[in-house]
């Protein structure tokens, strides 16, 4: 009965800290990036999107986006960034996956943003955490990396 009790506390807890967004318009495909024609490859994958909240953010929430890409000039998963729901979206940095110098041309596939809504290790609430699957141009590995950004994404 305890567990049941707290379990519905923290739950309603953790509701009640959500902003209630302003009514905005209904909007339709809105494009976040599309690869400059100079790109040999130009598709994208792997879509992810984050809703920032962990600190009780007043007004408009934040949403931050990314997407796995082929870029010519590095190893990296770009982050962007929406102040109006989604309606229109910034770059606001890049991470780049460059840790094992061994893992030489290939792809990033599978990237996820997560908020991290509790202290973890050394990261406070509200951190931004970013994985992504770097696959050597070899294909001979898959090698998970995870990045950490405490300010909400910029770094």
């Amino acid at each position: 009965m305890f567990s049941t009790v707290f379990a519905l506390a923290a739950l309603v807890s953790s509701i009640s800290c959500w902003p209630q967004p302003p009514s905005s318009p209904t909007f339709q495909n809105v494009t976040i990036f599309e690869p400059p024609t100079t790109w040999p490859s130009r598709s994208g994958s792997y879509a992810r999107s984050v809703l920032l909240n962990q600190n009780c953010e007043q007004g408009t929430p934040t949403m931050l986006a990314t997407a796995a890409y082929n870029p010519p000039d590095g190893q990296y998963l770009q982050i962007f960034q929406s102040k109006d729901l989604g309606a229109t979206w910034v770059q606001i940095s890049k991470a780049y996956f460059n840790g094992n110098t061994s893992l030489t041309g290939g792809i990033i596939l599978q990237p996820f943003l997560y908020e991290l809504s509790q202290p973890f290790g050394k990261y406070p609430p509200g951190t931004i955490m970013l994985s992504g699957n770097r696959i050597p141009g070899s294909f001979s590995s898959t090698n998970i990396q995870l990045y950490a950004s405490t300010d909400k994404g910029y770094v």
